[in-house]
């Protein structure tokens, strides 16, 4: 007995001495009463403990996408460089960014490729990309293409519009203003216009031709036309000398009266939107 009540005390002291960690030790499970119906439960004395437990934790609320509702038509402003992107929603105005479609998928920006008028594929991170194209303070002539027609708009911008008598037509477009003007070798060639990109690499350079009445508005001094029709509704027509009936003898970039040309015949032309492409020419028969 007297050995039994020894290890009994050497019990104890030795649980007292142990540094006992209650945050990471969890509470032994208490002991419930034999179950034998519920007649027993409802006279069991006291009320039933529950083991207690740590509360589950809070699940994290997923980030809100800031573009949510952002669809094809809305706008962005970049807020960062044309290098370092930082964009939010705004109003759609000449400088900002318009979303002209949208990919589900985030496969990545190169879906973009391709699109029209997009410039610049946009990944935000949650699951969408936006093909996004900027709106050139010029106009839209920015984004036009060989052969569409753009005219000059009352507030000075280029809009792309039919190629009616008096537009410009795009004969080539070039991404990036060099030095070197691939223009001048196009047939009817009549200028250039750059239109300077938002990023680097973007510029446009548009080779262009004016919409004149007929041919002799890009007739040069010494150049054969043929001409028809009656003599207050003549018309022009580009030809060989052989088959030429007419040969210009002199021409002026303004818009001239018929003293000009001196007794020669002559015709003259002058657009409201384009007045730099004025010209009077005068003609001989042969």
């Amino acid at each position: 007995m007297a050995v039994l009540v020894e290890l009994l005390a050497g019990a104890v002291l030795a649980f007292i001495g142990l540094d006992f960690d209650k945050e990471d030790t969890p509470p032994p499970s208490p002991t419930y009463p034999p179950t034998q119906g519920p007649s027993e439960i409802a006279t069991t004395a006291g009320p039933i403990e529950t083991p207690s437990s740590s509360p589950s934790p809070t699940p994290e609320t997923p980030p809100t996408d800031p573009f949510a509702d952002l669809g094809i038509g809305d706008c962005l402003y970049n807020l960062g460089s044309p290098d370092d992107f930082e964009l939010e929603p705004t109003d759609c105005e000449p400088g900002d960014f318009e979303v002209v479609e949208v990919f589900s998928d985030s496969g990545g920006t190169g879906a973009c490729n391709g699109i029209p008028g997009s410039v610049y594929g946009y990944d935000h991170g949650h699951g969408s990309v936006y093909c996004l194209s900027y709106l050139h303070p010029w106009g839209d002539a920015y984004y036009a293409g060989e052969g569409q027609c753009f005219t000059k708009a009352g507030d000075g911008t280029y809009e792309i519009t039919g190629c009616a008598e008096g537009t410009v037509q795009v004969l080539e477009r070039f991404w990036g203003s060099s030095s070197a003007d691939p223009c001048t070798e196009r047939e009817f060639y009549s200028g250039s216009i750059v239109f300077e990109g938002y990023g680097e690499g973007q510029d446009a350079k548009l080779c262009t031709r004016v919409r004149y009445p007929d041919d002799i508005g890009y007739a040069q001094q010494h150049g054969c036309l043929y001409a028809g029709g009656p003599e207050d509704a003549m018309t022009f027509e580009s030809v060989d000398c052989d088959q030429a009936n007419v040969y210009v003898t002199g021409r002026s970039a303004v818009y001239q009266d018929t003293g000009f040309c001196d007794g020669y015949g002559w015709a003259t032309w002058q657009s409201d939107a384009f007045p730099e492409y004025a010209y009077t020419v005068c003609f001989a028969w042969f």
